[in-house]
């Protein structure tokens, strides 16, 4: 006995998936130009929207010893602040209180260290490699006045710093704000019920975001501060800013703590005279970050970066190009986030999975 019933066919199916891609394809060119276009107002947006998920476990706990949810905040927000302020007075006084005498000493001594890289390099019989070694420092030369334009250059871009880091604040007050009113405003909107489920979904998604940014938060917080301590005992110039910087850069996986490393060291060699601060300093600060990302934070996170080394160098290549160091800073931050939305609905669940390294 024959069916007749016909056999559906896919003769449709190329044209709609066909269209699919190319309405996919205008979608992403137009979100990049977007980007592009509005970056000086969605960086620090973004960025205040990851301060506001770092301090939401704080939050729950002050909620929790019987402190209202505004007050806790608004407490929250002002510690931030104070934090901030202190340590942009510190840096700001370390970056003035650098004299021409003391960028006279560091040529001084940088050329010392760059002879005796010459030297050791004789004995070892590396005659053309110490040539060329040697035209490279004749090239790199700066002058007192060279290091003083640097310095005013640094200075200047601290201000732009602290200025961003401002428009932050004012983001982070008014995101929470929101955060506050919003599950009132959904309720009005849409009905009890279904806000109801609408706002439970939109707190799993939340849930996993804050698992994540809290975690690389306090470690990155963690991070700068125990490199903190081995720069002021070798009493390295600007400890606090480079402090800061290895709690920025830890935010990029591979090479933020590695770059993060490289202005505390070359401080640390040319203001001494001896190179044993340096050494020492360097074997300290590797050992930190060896400890921080092979211990610490794989049990702090409960596993490591469930994400494609690839898409991470992707994003970070990106992101980069797209906003500079900020997109540095946010690209994985970022793609964690989209990876966790993904996971989190049916429809695309697959996508997050490509996305995860498995």
């Amino acid at each position: 006995m024959t069916n007749d019933r016909a056999v559906p066919t896919s003769e449709g199916s190329f044209p709609r998936r066909l269209q699919m891609a190319t309405l996919g394809l205008i979608l992403v060119v137009l979100v990049v130009h977007l980007l592009q276009l509005f970056g000086s107002i969605l960086r620090p947006l973004l960025i205040a929207g990851l301060v506001a998920y770092a301090i939401l476990p704080l939050h729950r706990w002050l909620v929790r010893q019987g402190m209202r949810p505004s007050i806790a905040y608004a407490v929250l927000v002002g510690v931030l602040l104070a934090i901030f302020v202190f340590l942009g007075q510190a840096i700001y006084g370390s970056l003035n209180s650098i004299t021409t005498e003391q960028f006279t000493q560091y040529k001084a001594r940088l050329d010392a260290l760059g002879r005796r890289a010459i030297q050791w390099g004789e004995d070892l019989g590396l005659g053309r490699t110490v040539q060329q070694l040697n035209q490279l420092l004749r090239d790199l030369t700066f002058s007192s006045e060279d290091w003083i334009e640097m310095a005013q250059q640094l200075l200047q871009q601290f201000f732009d710093f602290v200025t961003f880091v401002f428009i932050v604040f004012i983001y982070l007050v008014f995101l929470l704000a929101e955060k506050i009113s919003f599950p009132r405003r959904m309720e009005l909107a849409f009905g009890a019920k279904r806000a109801h489920d609408i706002v439970n979904v939109v707190q799993s998604i939340n849930e996993a975001i804050v698992n994540y940014i809290a975690v690389k938060a306090w470690v990155s917080l963690l991070t700068g501060l125990l490199s903190l301590i081995p720069m002021l005992v070798f009493r390295v110039d600007l400890a606090l800013l480079w402090g800061l910087l290895f709690f920025l850069l830890n935010f990029i996986p591979y090479l933020g703590s590695l770059v993060a490393m490289i202005p505390p060291l070359l401080f640390a060699f040319v203001g001494s005279d001896s190179i044993v601060p340096g050494v020492l300093l360097l074997i300290t600060l590797t050992i930190i970050q060896l400890v921080i990302g092979q211990v610490i934070e794989p049990r702090m996170a409960g596993s490591r970066l469930n994400l494609s080394p690839l898409l991470i160098l992707l994003s970070l290549a990106f992101w980069g190009s797209l906003w500079g160091i900020p997109g540095l800073l946010l690209a994985v931050p970022l793609t964690v986030v989209c990876k966790i939305v993904l996971d989190h609905i049916e429809e695309t669940r697959p996508i997050g999975t490509l996305m995860s390294n498995v």
